[in-house]
């Protein structure tokens, strides 16, 4: 399994089968979903097998694109997933979500400070975007403390976002 990156606290890596039962465990939970499109939606048992199975026979290795699980070192139990995904040509959307018990400790912050690193340093992406919705101030804040530019808000999903950057400078 491979393994794209570790911070103090947390480790991501490549998704496996067994995962199933721990990310429908993040992903089921309502308030998870509480900014997103999935607002009201939480994924079921089969949406998580879909995603996790989907995810597995993909075998992302780069850090331009992909989904990732998010480990907590601790106590080695999966608690939420990240990634980049594709948004412009060599400009994707940065995404986390993490379990309601694991908010308020630092780890978003965590995540995205080390995704972006990650991403400027062994990839050819030029900029990374973040979306939120207004009214999130919570991932808002995440999205400035790791050094991303508010830039406005437009329209995205079906749904109004505030739209932020960072700009890869090598």
């Amino acid at each position: 399994m491979h393994i794209y990156f570790k911070t103090e606290r947390l480790l991501v890596r490549q998704y496996v089968v067994s995962d199933i039962d721990n990310l429908f465990r993040v992903m089921s939970d309502v308030r998870v979903h509480t900014y997103t499109k999935d607002k009201d939606h939480p994924w079921d048992r089969q949406r998580t097998e879909e995603y996790i199975r989907f995810m597995v026979s993909k075998d992302f290795r780069t850090l331009d694109c992909f989904h990732g699980a998010v480990i907590e070192k601790e106590t080695g139990l999966l608690i939420g997933l990240c990634g980049l995904n594709p948004y412009e040509p060599r400009e994707p959307e940065i995404e986390f979500k993490l379990g309601v018990s694991h908010w308020g400790k630092g780890y978003a912050s965590e995540l995205g400070s080390r995704i972006i690193s990650e991403a400027f340093v062994n990839t050819n992406v030029r900029g990374i975007y973040g979306m939120a919705r207004p009214d999130n101030t919570a991932s808002r804040r995440v999205l400035e403390k790791i050094g991303m530019k508010y830039i406005g808000d437009r329209a995205f999903r079906d749904h109004k976002d505030s739209f932020y950057y960072i700009a890869n400078s090598k």
